[in-house]
């Protein structure tokens, strides 16, 4: 049987690769946003500033603080780049969704990438990408291992072949940001062979519940621990926390849940909490299971704010790392 190393959870936000005092510019675009979700509504900015002005967000938007925390973040995921390296894993299954930047026809609710070789690089931003094209290995063997399994136990899956063209990226057969942000921060652009699994978190109707995100993960586990012996596995979701409205009690209560190994409690969370960046809590789901009765260990939680209303990010980094 295989055996499941490692599990972690990171974030892949853009404002990870920008100066901290630069966050502000960021909430430009929150202020033009009519469909922000807080606390299962959807708001648009004037309400959402009026409904939490005595929160005190104005006072974290103060260029020494933007930049205190955004040091933390940096602390972190070289923290989370340590972890994942002292595991020595031999292939890695990255969990992750697609935003509408490979799958502009179709919408599959899951979905794994089966080739030999993903692509990164330019134009992708720098936080994501280093400035020259990269290629890194597949593993198609595992791959197809995993969609069959996972189809005979009851998983509609979607295989994708062959890398389509990235509208984000003018058409360039670019891996989407939530995945090319682990290969390029957390694995120093040197993975070894992976398998990429795309789960529809932000789109309707095919977006999966948490509840069937925790069924997922308990067959992907099985999948993985039936494979070939002595390979050690590491899983990896890349998303979340709150965002686009950061929401400390929410994500903290996320975070105790997963340290937990309380699945119930985060399929029992109303639907409608997970919607818009939220969503990608339940790319989580698959590792808490991966990693059921092996400690969490919460690397740092660092709230990044860029307007007034608290519209922004919870950054979350949590590792499993078994013994």
């Amino acid at each position: 049987m295989a055996e499941i190393v490692l599990g972690m959870a990171i974030p892949h936000s853009a404002m990870l690769g920008k100066p901290g005092e630069t966050w502000i510019e960021d909430g430009l675009r929150d202020r033009r946003n009519a469909a922000l979700c807080y606390r299962n509504e959807t708001w648009d900015f004037p309400s959402l500033a009026e409904a939490r002005k005595d929160e005190g967000f104005t006072d974290l938007l103060t260029v020494d603080e933007l930049n205190a925390r955004k040091a933390r973040c940096d602390a972190a995921i070289a923290g989370m780049k340590a972890i994942y390296e002292a595991a020595d894993a031999d292939a890695v299954v990255l969990i992750g969704k697609d935003q509408k930047e490979m799958f502009q026809e179709i919408s599959p609710s899951l979905a794994i990438y089966s080739g030999a070789e993903i692509y990164n690089g330019p134009p992708q931003k720098p936080v994501f990408a280093p400035d020259h094209d990269v290629t890194f290995p597949g593993h198609p063997e595992l791959a197809r291992y995993l969609l069959s399994s996972l189809s005979r136990q009851g998983f509609d899956m979607t295989e994708v072949i062959r890398w389509p063209g990235n509208a984000w990226m003018g058409g360039a057969k670019i891996v989407p940001h939530a995945f090319s942000f682990v290969y390029h921060q957390i694995m120093g652009d040197a993975p070894p062979p992976s398998v990429p699994v795309f789960m529809n978190t932000f789109y309707a109707p095919t977006q999966p519940s948490m509840h069937r995100a925790i069924a997922f993960g308990e067959a992907l586990t099985d999948a993985i621990r039936a494979w070939e012996p002595n390979k050690r596995v590491a899983v990896i979701a890349s998303g979340g926390l709150s965002h686009f409205v950061c929401d400390e009690a929410f994500d903290l209560n996320i975070i105790d849940l997963l340290g937990k190994g309380d699945l119930p409690g985060l399929a029992e969370i109303d639907d409608r909490a997970y919607q818009s960046g939220n969503s990608e809590i339940k790319l989580y789901a698959p590792i808490c299971v991966a990693m059921e009765g092996t400690p969490m260990t919460l690397v740092d939680y660092v709230p990044c704010y860029r307007t007034e209303a608290g519209t922004g990010e919870g950054m979350g980094f949590m590792a499993w790392v078994k013994d």
